[in-house]
């Protein structure tokens, strides 16, 4: 998921005032956004002096505390708050769901651990070595917890008790860890960083979203957790504080990773109310396209296209074509286009980014395939597409599958992608007649 990058530390000249849309979705002051009287939206927060528990009207609050929240309010307080016994209830749920995620990548490991004493299987192809593994498995006594943490080196944490994950792009025995150890490795860095007043702060700060290891971002559930992570170590942060404003960026990016578009969404309108307050204009161009990410994935395309067609154009303006973040506002604009059926402007619009990315970025680069992925289904989905065109988008499914290949492994969720687009330009080449 491509996401805006905004700048974390960076000290930004006096910009003229913007003002903000008038809108009730920038009233938006918490992510605790259900009453906890009646469970309702909270359009309009209303919220407990002393522990920030958050209600839907002045009636519901005075109901929840005669009910009990008069005994539970101090403990709350004494905890962090509403907002951070939130958060560190957030992250454990999400690091059980990542696990879980991850559970068969663990096990897959375990049998390949397991086939090194077993005997050499590079004679075998991948089907035999998996029936191999299969019929070995338990004769071997294979168990999952021989995949440890690179961190800890301990196949389940000593404190939390959870297991490993990876969702990254780490191939073989590498990049397996532990949520927790993660967390920690990365909160230990930007402390270093804040202490010794480090230059390199965006680096450090990477290591909440980004393996040391391989390079590459965190996916899926994965990012989620570390998200969640990432906002309970900083929630009780001022706002003006630079990680916090980092924190919300991670949150709201692993939501997205996670397929929670609803709460990111959330989390962007506030990263979004901040930014007007602080008049931080490129902050608020990155809040408004992460907004329309959002937006996009909620269905709600209309909406999210006009945002999408006036970022590229100010990204563009200001950045060049050649720019990551140009190209990433292209992806973000393509796909919003192909969600409303706008399939000659989409492949319009990649027919120009496409080669600059491959030029700027490489063939293998994860904006550059997922570029190539768009431009193939925009072409495929379009029911004016020529026979030539439609050929095209085979090749290059094709070599866009085998470069994400290379580069990401089989099991990456972004070689998935690539092998969905190729899959269906198969399809659609079938159907025409002109399959290969």
């Amino acid at each position: 998921m491509p996401r805006v990058a905004v700048p974390l530390y960076d000290a930004l000249p006096p910009k003229p005032r913007l003002t903000p849309p008038s809108s009730s979705e920038h009233t938006l002051a918490m992510f605790l956004t259900k009453c906890a009287a009646c469970a309702a939206d909270c359009t309009t927060v209303k919220a407990c002096s002393r522990c920030q528990t958050v209600y839907c009207s002045v009636q519901c609050q005075k109901t929840h505390w005669e009910s009990g929240h008069d005994r539970l309010c101090k403990i709350i307080k004494k905890k962090g708050g509403a907002e951070q016994l939130y958060a560190d209830k957030q992250y454990k749920a999400s690091i059980k769901l990542a696990v879980e995620k991850c559970a068969k990548d663990a096990r897959s490991q375990a049998l390949l651990n397991a086939a090194k004493q077993l005997g050499d299987l590079s004679f075998c192809d991948m089907e035999e070595r998996k029936r191999f593994l299969e019929l070995s498995a338990e004769d071997a006594e294979i168990e999952e917890d021989e995949v440890t943490c690179f961190i800890c080196l301990d196949s389940i944490h000593s404190e939390t008790k959870e297991g490993v994950v990876r969702g990254c792009g780490c191939k073989g025995s590498q990049g397996h860890a532990h949520v927790t150890c993660l967390a920690k490795q990365a909160q230990l860095s930007v402390e270093e960083g804040e202490n010794t007043n480090a230059d390199d702060m965006s680096a450090r700060w990477s290591k909440w979203t980004r393996c040391g290891i391989c390079k590459q971002n965190y996916r899926s559930l994965v990012s989620c957790a570390l998200g969640w992570a990432c906002w309970r170590t900083y929630v009780q942060r001022p706002m003006e504080a630079p990680a916090k404003r980092a924190a919300l960026t991670t949150l709201g990016s692993g939501l997205m990773d996670g397929d929670r578009a609803g709460e990111a969404l959330t989390v962007f309108q506030a990263q979004l109310k901040h930014a007007y307050k602080e008049q931080d204009e490129e902050s608020i161009t990155a809040a408004k396209g992460n907004c329309a990410m959002c937006l996009s994935n909620l269905g709600r395309d209309a909406e999210a296209v006009v945002i999408n067609r006036e970022l590229y154009a100010q990204v563009r303006k200001a950045s060049g074509l050649e720019d990551i973040d140009t190209l990433v506002a292209a992806l973000t604009l393509a796909k919003s286009l192909r969600a409303l059926s706008a399939f000659s402007e989409a492949r319009a619009l990649l027919r120009e980014v496409v080669p600059i990315a491959m030029t700027s970025l490489g063939g293998d680069h994860g904006v550059t395939l997922e570029l190539n992925s768009n431009f193939v289904r925009a072409m495929c989905m379009d029911l004016n597409a020529t026979a030539d065109q439609l050929k095209a988008a085979v090749d290059l499914a094709h070599s866009t599958h085998e470069a994400a290949l290379r580069r990401y492994g089989d099991g990456h969720e972004l070689t998935h992608l690539c092998r969905a687009s190729l899959a269906d330009a198969r399809v659609v080449a079938q159907n025409a007649g002109l399959e290969r």
